[in-house]
This record gives C-alpha cells, sequence and structure tokens, in this order.
C-alpha cells in the first residue's frame, strides 16, 4: 500500500514534469533549427554572390561548358555544396558532379529565376535544401548568366540526439528526486492516512478490536477521532447483535417445533432444524425456493395464504407416512418483516400418542376388569338367591369367586408391578452369572405346564457362553412370561425352544414355538399395555406380560423384539451385555 501512495504522490508531477520538458524540448529545438536555417540562408546567400563577382569578368573569356563543369566541381569542393553555373536563358553551363539531378530540375530553376530581387539574388528551402541563386553582371552591368548553390538537408540540419538525451536526463533525475520527497511526505503525511485506511478496512471485516490508530495532530486529528469513536461505538453494537443473534440462533436450533419464515413472493427464507427434520429437507435445499416446493402439502399452502391476508390461522394436520400429527400455526409479520409470513409447527404426534395409550389403557382396564367383577356379582346373586341352601353348589361358587379374585389380585400387582418398573422405583440385585443359569430355572418351573398341554419343551443352551451381569429373578420373570405366552398359542403337538447364543460382546436369549404367529399389523405393538394380538383366541390373562418383559430387559440396558409368521410360530429374543 506504501507503494501506491508513494506512486499516486509521483506519478502526476512526473507526467506532468514529462510534458513539460517534451513541449520545451519541441519549442527549443524548432527554434534552434530555425536559427541555423537562416544562418545557413545568410551563408548560402553571399557565397552565391562571390562566386557571381568572380565570375564577372571570366565568363566571356572561357564560355566553354567543360570549364564551367570543372570550375563547379572546383568550388563544390571548397564550399562543400552544389555548385551549378547557369546562363542568361537558364541553361546549364556546367555543375557540380551528381548535383543536377539532385535539385536543378527547370521548375526549380525557373522558380528560383522568377524570384530574383532587383539585387540580382533568390532563395528558396524545399525538400532538396536550401538553394540560393545570384546573377553574374558584367563591367557594363550587363547580365551575363547565374550562380546557383545548393546545401541539401543532412549538411545543415541540427543533430538534436545529445539535446534529447539531456532533456530525458533532467526527466529522469527529476523524477527520482520526486520519488525520494514522496517518501519523505509519506513518512510525515501519508502514514497516518494509511494506519487510518486500514483500520477502516479492518472495521468492515468486523473487527473493532486491537486498532492501530495514528497519533497526530494535523488536519487529520478530527478524522481520526471521529474513526476510533465510530469503530468503539460499532463494536458495541455488532457485539450486541451478534449476542442476539446467537441467542436467536440456539433458540431457534434447539426448538422442538418447527418455525418457517417465508418472504412476501413466497420463497422460503428461514428453516430450523426441528421444520427440517419434519419435511426430511435441509435448510440450504429450502432456501429460496417456493413454499408449495417445501411443504408439499396443500392444505399448508391454504394456510400461508389465508395468513398473507393479515389473519392469524390455525390447523391440524397429519403428515408421511410416520404419520406425524402437527398443529400449524400461520402468523402474519406485520412490524418486523413486513409482508412476511412465520408458521409454526408444533408436533403433537407424541402427545396424541400418549393420548391413545391412555384411552386403550382406561379401556383395557375396564374390559379385564368387568368379567371378573360380572362374574362375581353372578355369583353372589346366585347365592343370595337360594345356592346357599345347596352346600355343594355353595362351595363350588365360593371356589369361583376366589378364583375371579385371584384374577382381579394379579391384574392389580402386575399394574402395580409395571407402574413401579415405569418409574424406576423396582430395585434390582445385579449380579455375574453364567447365562445358561438364567435359562434353566424358568424351564424347570414350565416344564410340567408345557407337558400338561402336550407341547414338547426344549433346553439348549451351550455351556461355554460367557457370564452377564444381571439381577437373576428378574431375568427369570421375563422367560417365564414369555413361555407362558408360548404355551398358551402353540397347540399341542407343538414345540417350544429355550436358548440362547453369543453374538460380539452380547448375549442374545430367546424362546421359540410353533404355534399361531402373530399378524404383521400387530407384531410393533405387541408390547404395549394390555395389548392382545387377537382377543379371540388370547384367553385369559392381562396383556401386561410383555410390557413388563419389555421394560425389565430395558432396566437391564438390553432391549427386547419379535419375529414371527402367521401360522408358523414366533421367536422372542432379549439381550443382555456381556459383563
Amino acid at each position: 500500500m506504501q507503494r501506491r501512495i508513494r506512486w499516486r504522490i509521483v506519478l502526476p508531477y512526473l507526467i506532468f514534469l514529462v510534458v513539460v520538458v517534451v513541449i520545451f524540448s519541441i519549442l527549443t529545438f524548432n527554434h534552434l533549427r530555425q536559427l541555423d536555417e537562416n544562418r545557413w540562408q545568410s551563408q548560402i546567400i553571399v557565397a552565391a554572390k562571390l562566386l557571381a563577382s568572380e565570375m564577372s569578368n571570366d565568363t566571356e573569356a572561357n564560355g566553354g561548358n567543360f570549364f564551367f563543369t570543372d570550375l563547379a566541381q572546383q568550388k563544390s569542393d571548397i564550399l562543400g555544396m552544389n555548385v551549378v553555373y547557369l546562363n542568361q536563358d537558364g541553361e546549364i553551363l556546367g555543375s557540380s558532379s551528381g548535383g543536377v539531378q539532385q535539385f536543378s530540375d527547370q521548375e526549380t530553376i525557373e522558380e528560383l529565376l522568377g524570384n530574383l530581387q532587383p539585387t540580382g539574388q533568390a532563395f528558396l528551402s524545399n525538400d532538396q535544401g536550401l538553394t540560393a541563386v545570384a546573377a553574374i553582371q558584367g563591367s557594363t552591368n550587363q547580365n551575363l548568366g547565374y550562380v546557383l548553390l545548393n546545401a541539401p538537408q543532412d549538411m545543415y540540419q541540427l543533430d538534436l540526439t545529445r539535446l534529447a538525451w539531456h532533456a530525458a536526463a533532467i526527466v529522469l533525475v527529476s523524477g527520482f528526486g520526486m520519488f525520494l520527497l514522496a517518501g519523505i511526505i509519506q513518512d510525515t503525511s501519508i502514514i497516518p492516512i494509511e494506519k487510518l485506511t486500514i483500520a477502516a478496512q479492518q472495521m468492515t471485516k468486523g473487527n473493532f478490536e486491537n486498532l492501530e490508530f495514528p497519533d497526530t495532530r494535523d488536519e487529520l486529528r478530527e478524522l481520526n477521532q471521529a474513526l476510533q469513536a465510530m469503530a468503539h461505538q460499532l463494536g458495541i453494537q455488532i457485539n450486541a447483535l451478534t449476542s442476539e443473534r446467537a441467542k436467536l440462533s440456539t433458540v431457534l436450533n434447539q426448538m422442538a417445533d418447527g418455525v418457517m419464515i417465508i418472504d412476501p413472493s413466497g420463497r422460503v427464507q428461514l428453516l430450523n432444524p426441528a421444520a427440517e427434520r419434519i419435511f426430511q429437507m435441509r435448510e440450504k435445499n429450502a432456501l429460496g425456493r417456493s413454499v408449495v416446493e417445501v411443504v408439499r402439502y396443500h392444505q399448508l399452502v391454504d394456510l400461508w395464504r389465508e395468513t398473507t391476508r393479515g389473519k392469524r390461522q390455525s390447523t391440524m394436520l397429519e403428515i408421511g407416512p410416520q404419520h406425524h400429527f402437527l398443529q400449524v400455526v400461520g402468523i402474519p409479520l406485520k412490524t418486523t418483516l413486513s409482508g412476511s409470513t412465520l408458521i409454526l409447527f408444533q408436533d403433537l404426534t407424541q402427545l396424541r400418542r400418549l393420548e391413545t395409550v391412555r384411552r386403550d389403557f382406561i379401556s383395557n382396564v375396564s374390559h379385564e376388569l368387568r368379567t371378573p367383577l360380572a362374574s362375581l356379582k353372578a355369583l353372589a346373586e346366585t347365592l343370595q338367591e337360594g345356592a346357599l341352601d345347596d352346600p355343594p353348589a355353595a362351595i363350588r361358587f365360593l371356589l369361583r369367586m376366589e378364583t375371579e379374585i385371584d384374577n382381579l389380585t394379579q391384574m392389580v400387582n402386575e399394574l402395580l408391578e409395571l407402574s413401579r418398573i415405569e418409574s424406576g422405583k423396582v430395585p434390582l440385585s445385579f449380579q455375574r452369572i453364567q447365562a445358561c443359569s438364567l435359562l434353566r430355572p424358568a424351564y424347570e418351573r414350565m416344564i410340567l405346564q408345557a407337558e400338561r398341554a402336550g407341547l414338547e419343551m426344549i433346553f439348549d443352551c451351550p455351556p461355554e457362553l460367557p457370564v452377564v451381569f444381571a439381577d437373576p429373578n428378574r431375568i427369570t420373570q421375563v422367560l417365564i412370561n414369555l413361555i407362558h405366552n408360548a404355551i398358551k398359542f402353540t397347540a399341542p403337538g407343538g414345540k417350544i425352544t429355550l436358548s440362547a447364543y453369543q453374538e460380539a460382546d452380547r448375549i442374545i436369549f430367546f424362546v421359540r414355538d410353533t404355534g399361531v404367529g402373530i399378524a404383521k399389523k400387530d407384531m410393533g405393538r405387541i408390547f404395549e399395555r394390555f395389548y392382545k394380538a387377537d382377543r379371540a383366541r388370547a384367553g385369559g390373562g392381562t396383556g401386561l406380560g410383555l410390557s413388563i418383559s419389555r421394560h425389565m430387559v430395558e432396566a437391564h440396558g438390553g432391549f427386547i423384539w419379535v419375529e414371527s409368521e402367521p401360522d408358523l410360530g414366533s421367536t422372542f429374543y432379549f439381550v443382555l451385555p456381556v459383563a
């Protein structure tokens, strides 16, 4: 930058100097050439007169052409100019060697003779150089002829090359001096300007800290103070705006609700991460595109169009293959971004699912309680109507009432157990235990029940499996629930396999049956509370066993899933990490 400033100082003056020197040199050269030409003109005329006066006595005595030619050559050698002798009619009597063809054509002679002055002389300057003619007069002043002298241009023109070099030297020396002077001026005046310029450039880049301002007391002092004050104020404002922008960006990025801002022309100007997830589109791909291309739902487009009329709009919408349930609110931005629209997407999918679970829970609990309560009421009414008088019948009814009460007690206990598990209040007694040692207690407790149902129960556990870190009682409860379901949904003659295998750093336990299987539409919900895949074939039970099993496995840091085909049986898997 210093070099640019120095050249900005030197270059105008250097150009001015060159122009002045060139103009002065041209005028000087022309003046010198004119002076030299005038000098040569006088000399040629004088020389022509002298030759004419010498010939005034010899012209008549020696009149041959050879004489004039030889004489012209002699005079040309002495004077260094072309010499031509003419008679009274302008015809050539003699000429120095090579001179006739250069200047003494008839037109030039006639022009010279036509311009003769009363004194008997004439002068002509043309492209053949300087030419003078003088009349030769006899003793009685009669005209005997003419003497013509010619000096070529290369003979009399000045060689101004040295003078041109002198002028160029003056320009170079002056330019170098100006450059040095510019350096001195820069050190005293330009460096403060340079520092101010650098400070201004840093401010344009957003840097308002540690700026270097010059310490000057000249005419730049007020500018210096003004820039320092501006840098201070802008720094404060930029920091405040940056902080506010960071806060706003953090809020938008962390919001669970989607936010979209649309300009008056219908182009998307902002899309936060939540909205990106809802519409499965990156913000960089959505910015500048029309709202129709981004949202792709006519209900949202209609809501935006209604909002552009200046009224707040809202609607409920279910979108996407995941069936996201959204509450969409359109807000016209009248003050901050006039003409733009803010669209807020509140994802109520989880709330709707929770509401569905709540309704299903109430419905399932009501249904499960209604059956034993209705049975108890019917049995009690039967006893009141006279069955008490029949002891065998009364005992039979009381035993059935005890069974229904046991079912209610089991349901309440399972509900309490599930509530404690979901709230994390169930104490777990973890210990290192062999994988097969977790399977065997469940197998031994359920083998008799499987045999009574006409089923073959197979225990197949590799003894080399590593130990796991688990609560044996809780895992046994999980396995019993899975085996119980397998027995309930497998026809006599079927098989139930209880086994485990290692995969990487985890042990996978599974219970496989050859029962009725599970439909694909039900596989995603069978671990929900009270859910029964087929109520017509489900028989007894509360529908809480699989839900309790899922929570218990997850409390151990594992997970559970099922693989099944209708009429081909089911396999329930759960994973526990290796200790």
